[in-house]
């Protein structure tokens, strides 16, 4: 009976060995393949995004460099503006101290005039005045 049993358990372990290695190397080369093909579609997919992270970075360049173009000009358009500025102030200024001289000459002018108008003798004082050597040259 334990050679019946015996050669049953031979039989049993020799139809399961059978099926299971074949079952076994299917998996192991279903396996294998899967592997590979995510291998290879991760390697693409990196390749991707490289390609991708290389033309925005040089998107980002241009960008910046716009933006300092951009600034630059901003920066000197507003320089050539507060120049602008200091120019018509300083152009305001010096007609302001015109004026200001120009009335107080036309002022004067006019006080020797009123004076001389009102008394005549002082029109000859102011002559004797214009006469003396010490203000000629």
């Amino acid at each position: 009976m334990e050679g019946n049993v015996r050669r049953i358990m031979n039989e049993i372990i020799n139809t399961l060995l059978v099926s299971l290695i074949p079952a076994v190397i299917t998996s192991i080369i279903s396996y294998l393949v899967a592997n590979k093909k995510a291998n290879t579609q991760m390697l693409a997919l990196q390749e991707s995004n490289k390609h991708e992270i290389e033309k925005l970075m040089k998107q980002h360049e241009v960008d910046i460099e716009s933006l300092k173009e951009q600034y630059q000009l901003e920066a000197d358009k507003s320089e050539r503006e507060h120049q602008h500025k200091i120019e018509i102030m300083k152009m305001e200024h010096e007609h302001a101290l015109e004026s200001k001289e120009k009335e107080q000459s036309d002022a004067a002018m006019f006080g020797v005039l009123a004076d001389i108008i009102k008394e005549p003798s002082k029109l000859e004082d102011l002559m004797n005045l214009a006469n003396n050597p010490m203000f000629k040259e």
